[in-house]
C-alpha cells in the first residue's frame, strides 16, 4: 500500500514508463522542474515534479496523503510548430507526437489508475481535475524549441487509520 509520497511517486514513474500509450517517450524522470535542468532526451520526455504533500483527515478518523505534482510533458519540435501540437505518428523516426496527443496518452495512463493499490480513488475527488497549461520553451543547448505541457496531478495515497500514528 502506498500511504506516503515515495511509494506514490515510484508507482507513477513505473506506470508512465510501462504505459502502452507512451512507447515514444524516451525519459521519465522524478526531479524538480526548472528550464535549465532538463534531462537529456532527443524527442519526448516526462518530468514528475513534486509540488506538495498534505495529510488530510477523512471521515471515520482515517487519513490520506494528497500528493500534488506537476507532470511536465516535453516534445522537441522536430517537424514544425503545428505538428508539435497536434501530430500523432509515434512510429516515425523520430516519433512525431504533438503535445495534445501526448497529454491524452498520459491522461489515459493515469486516470482512475489505482497503480496496484498505491492510489486511493475517493468518490467526487478527481486526481486530474486541474487545469493544464501549454507553452513553448527555448532550449539554447539544443538550439531549438520544445513544446511543454504542465499537468497538475493530485493523487491521494491509500487511506490509513489515525490510531496507527498516535491520533
Amino acid at each position: 500500500m502506498g500511504i506516503f509520497p515515495l511509494a506514490t511517486y515510484s508507482a507513477i514513474k513505473t506506470a508512465l514508463d510501462d504505459s502502452s500509450y507512451l512507447p515514444y517517450v524516451e525519459v521519465v524522470s522524478i526531479r524538480k522542474y526548472r528550464h535549465g535542468n532538463l534531462p537529456f532526451f532527443n524527442h519526448h520526455a516526462i518530468i514528475i515534479s513534486p509540488s506538495f504533500a498534505q495529510a488530510v483527515t477523512y471521515p471515520a478518523n482515517q487519513k490520506y496523503v494528497v500528493n500534488s505534482m506537476h507532470l511536465i510533458l516535453l516534445a522537441v519540435q522536430n517537424y514544425g510548430e503545428e505538428d508539435a501540437i497536434t501530430a500523432d505518428s509515434p512510429a516515425l523516426d523520430p516519433p512525431n507526437v504533438g503535445i495534445l496527443p501526448m497529454y491524452e496518452d498520459v491522461f489515459r495512463t493515469l486516470f482512475a489508475n489505482k497503480m496496484g493499490g498505491v492510489i486511493s480513488l475517493i468518490p467526487g475527488m478527481g486526481e486530474l481535475d486541474e487545469p493544464s497549461f501549454f507553452d513553448v520553451v527555448t532550449d539554447e543547448e539544443r538550439e531549438g524549441y520544445i513544446m511543454e505541457a504542465r499537468i497538475e496531478y493530485r493523487p491521494k495515497g491509500e487511506r490509513f487509520m489515525g490510531e496507527q500514528f498516535g491520533d
